[in-house]
C-alpha cells in the first residue's frame, strides 16, 4: 500500500474519532445544561416554597408578608385577611386577636377601638392589647363616644354600654334599617338616633329624647351644630338645640365666616352662626369672560381674545351638584340670576348661557346683552 493511500485512510479515521468526540461531547454538555437549569429551578421552588412553609408554619407570619397592614398604635398592628385578620404585637410578634374582619377608631381617639369577628362586634383596647368586650353577643356596634358605645342584641335592640361593658341606657330603642351606615356616637353630650316610626332626633347621655324624633337624617358638623334634614330639605341647629335656620335648603354649610345656604333657586347667603344673615349674595368661584376678536382666519393666526369687565359666578361646588351660574357685572352685582350650567362670551356685551351641553359641545341656550335680556335662543337638538 504507498504512502498517499495510507496517510488519507488516517486522516479518515481521525475525522471519524474527533466527529464522534464532539457529538458525545454535546450530549454530555446538553445534559449538563438540563441539569444546571433543572437543578435553579428547583432551588428557585425550594427557597419559594421553604420561605413559605417558615412563614406559614414556623413564625405564624405569612399575611404579615403578602397583606396589607397598618398601624393601631405604637405596639399594635393590624393585618388585613378577609374575615381570618388579626392583630400582632409588634414588640413580641405574637398574635393578640385572630379572626378579625375590620377593626375601627374613635374620633376622640378612645383606647377602645372596635372590632367585627365571626357576625359579631367587640372592643379591643389599643393601649394593653386585651379584649375588654368579646365579640360574641352584639350583631352591631359603633364606636366609643363620650365614654358611651352604642351596641344591638339579636333582636335589634339598641343599648348603651359603658367601658366595662355595662348597660348604661336601656330604653327600648330599636335599630331602624334607614340607620345603616350612620355613626350612632356622642357630640357635645347629644347623640343622633332614629325611632323605625318617626324618623331622627337627638338623645342625652340618659337615653332621654332632647330633640324628638321627626326629621329624615341627622348630622353633626362643625362647630357643634347640627344639619337636620326634613322633605329632602336642610336646616341647622345649635349646640343648645335651637333650630337656627329652618330646614328649606338645598344645602348647608358651616365654615369659619359663618353659615352658607343654598336656596330653592339656588341663590346662596351667607348668614352669622346665631343665623342673621350677613350677605345676601354670595358664590363659590368666579370666572372671568373672554371674546376673539381680529381675524379668525386660521392661516394668519390674527385672533386675540379680549377681557369682558362681566364675569361668569357659580354658587354650587362642581364636586357636589352640577354647576350653576349667572352674569356678574362690574359693580360685582349678579345681572342674572344662577340660572345657567356655562356662560361664554361673545362679545364685551353679549353672551352665550348654556343650561347644559350634549355630546357635540352644544345644546340649549339663550344669547343675552348686558343686562340679561335675552336676545336669541338656541336648541341644537331640535334643529339636528
Amino acid at each position: 500500500m504507498d504512502t498517499n493511500r495510507l496517510s488519507k485512510i488516517r486522516y479518515k479515521l481521525m475525522l471519524l474519532r474527533l466527529r464522534a468526540f464532539v457529538r458525545e461531547w454535546f450530549l454530555v454538555g446538553i445534559i449538563m445544561a438540563v441539569l444546571v437549569v433543572g437543578l435553579f429551578q428547583l432551588g428557585r421552588w425550594a427557597i419559594y416554597y421553604g420561605k413559605y412553609a417558615y412563614h406559614a408554619f414556623i413564625m405564624d407570619d405569612l399575611y404579615d408578608t403578602y397583606n396589607d397592614s397598618y398601624r393601631l398604635n405604637d405596639n399594635y398592628r393590624f393585618y388585613e385577611n378577609g374575615a381570618h385578620g388579626y392583630i400582632r404585637d409588634d414588640k413580641s410578634g405574637k398574635k393578640v386577636l385572630k379572626d378579625v374582619a375590620w377593626i375601627v377608631d374613635s374620633d376622640d381617639n378612645d383606647s377602645l377601638m372596635c372590632f367585627a369577628s365571626k357576625g359579631y362586634r367587640g372592643f379591643f383596647n389599643k393601649n394593653n392589647g386585651k379584649v375588654e368586650i368579646p365579640a360574641d353577643r352584639y350583631k352591631k356596634a359603633w364606636v366609643f363616644s363620650e365614654g358611651l358605645a352604642a351596641v344591638m342584641d339579636e333582636d335589634s335592640t339598641i343599648r348603651f354600654i359603658n367601658t366595662s361593658g355595662d348597660v348604661v341606657i336601656d330604653r327600648g330603642l330599636k335599630f331602624a334599617s334607614f340607620c345603616e351606615g350612620h355613626p350612632l356616637v356622642y357630640h357635645g353630650g347629644y347623640c343622633a338616633m332614629a325611632d323605625p316610626a318617626r324618623g331622627w332626633g337627638l338623645i342625652d347621655h340618659q337615653g332621654r329624647w332632647c330633640v324628638e324624633a321627626q326629621y329624615e337624617d341627622i348630622r353633626n358638623t362643625d362647630k357643634g351644630f347640627w344639619i337636620v334634614w326634613k322633605d329632602g330639605r336642610k336646616g341647622l341647629m345649635n349646640d343648645s338645640l335651637r333650630l337656627v335656620l329652618e330646614p328649606v335648603f338645598i344645602d348647608v354649610l358651616v365654615n369659619n365666616y359663618g353659615l352658607e345656604v343654598l336656596r330653592e333657586d339656588y341663590t346662596r347667603q351667607l348668614f352669622d352662626f346665631n343665623g342673621t344673615i350677613i350677605h345676601d349674595f354670595t358664590y363659590t368661584r368666579l370666572d372671568d369672560l373672554v371674546y376673539k376678536t381680529g381675524s379668525e382666519d386660521e392661516d394668519q393666526y390674527e385672533c386675540t381674545w379680549e377681557l369682558s369687565p362681566y364675569k361668569a359666578y357659580y354658587t354650587t361646588y362642581g364636586t357636589d351638584m352640577v354647576n350653576r351660574a349667572g352674569l356678574l357685572g362690574p359693580d360685582g352685582r349678579p345681572v342674572t340670576p344662577p340660572l345657567y350650567h356655562e356662560i361664554k362670551a361673545v362679545n364685551a356685551q353679549c353672551f352665550r348661557c348654556f343650561y347644559g351641553y350634549d355630546y357635540d359641545g352644544e345644546g340649549l341656550s339663550v344669547l343675552i346683552n348686558s343686562k340679561g335680556q335675552v336676545i336669541k335662543s338656541y336648541d341644537v337638538s331640535r334643529t339636528q
